[in-house]
């Protein structure tokens, strides 16, 4: 498969969250993932995204940027902001299910559901990169 990236760039609202799982809901009419995988996937999106949404810009808003890459049946799922960031302990709290990061379980989901998770510091050292990695495999495969 040939490789094929969406981008969406949203306001850091909760009113705008439903529109990563109708990106990924268009996406599946090309990679057909099953009903359930789909609904795990909508589930991380939306967990990654609520995370930025509520963390990242607690007193201003700002932007979600979320980038879904997918090639050779894997599908790469980016969340990123601009906001104020996770600090070091924050991330070492999300390396660990049993200690997710404030306000929920939301870490430990993803995790549950990415085959990889990547969460750092935004290259210029502002906001958090949140990168999820899933291996495809279509239905009936």
């Amino acid at each position: 498969m040939a490789e094929v990236v969406v981008r969406l760039l949203i306001p850091a609202k909760p009113d705008y969250l439903l529109l990563p799982r109708l990106a990924l809901s268009g996406l599946d009419r090309e990679l057909h993932v099953g009903d359930e995988l789909l609904a795990d996937l909508k589930l991380a999106v939306t967990e990654a995204c609520g995370n930025a949404v509520r963390h990242a810009y607690p007193d201003s808003g700002g932007e979600v940027s979320i980038s879904f890459v997918v090639a050779d049946d894997v599908l790469e799922m980016i969340v990123e902001d601009q906001g104020t960031g996770l600090d070091r302990e924050s991330l070492l709290d999300g390396e660990s299910p049993a200690r997710p990061l404030e306000g929920g379980m939301g870490m430990a989901i993803i995790r549950t559901i990415a085959d990889e998770l990547d969460v750092r510091v935004g290259a210029d050292g502002r906001g958090t990169v949140v990168r999820m990695t899933k291996r495809l495999a279509p239905v009936g495969a």
